[in-house]
């Protein structure tokens, strides 16, 4: 089951990358929402999609709106990694699989990941 994983935070990154790859899970990265569509881009795309919000060069919302207009890429379920107070309120308005606030317990990011990897 391939993961792609979107934050610009590195230490965010490289934890949630370690815990899904110590289960078993491949795992791409991407720093920003441009980086994240042109990872999309390249061969098979992701089970699922990690999140974050706020990034530069292309935040999770521009980001969003870019893979919704897409139909090929608009089925894959994202679930929102966010710090904000109301993660369900992005995840809604997003029309996202669902949200996790971080910082994210290891037993969470799997159950999660897991409910919506197909």
């Amino acid at each position: 089951m391939k993961v792609l994983v979107v934050d610009d935070d590195y230490a965010v990154l490289d934890a949630m990358k370690d815990i899904l790859e110590d289960e078993g899970y491949e795992v791409s990265v991407a720093a920003n929402g441009l980086e994240a569509l042109k990872e999309l881009s390249r061969g098979t795309p992701p089970n699922v999609i990690l999140l974050d919000l706020m990034m530069p060069v292309m935040n999770g919302w521009e980001f969003r709106q870019k893979q919704l207009e897409d139909d090929g890429l608009a089925a894959i379920p994202t679930i929102i990694v966010t710090a904000a107070n109301k993660p369900e309120v992005s995840a809604a308005e997003l029309q996202a699989a669902t949200a996790i606030r971080k910082p994210i317990a290891p037993d969470t990011l799997l159950k999660t990941v897991q409910q919506y990897c197909r």
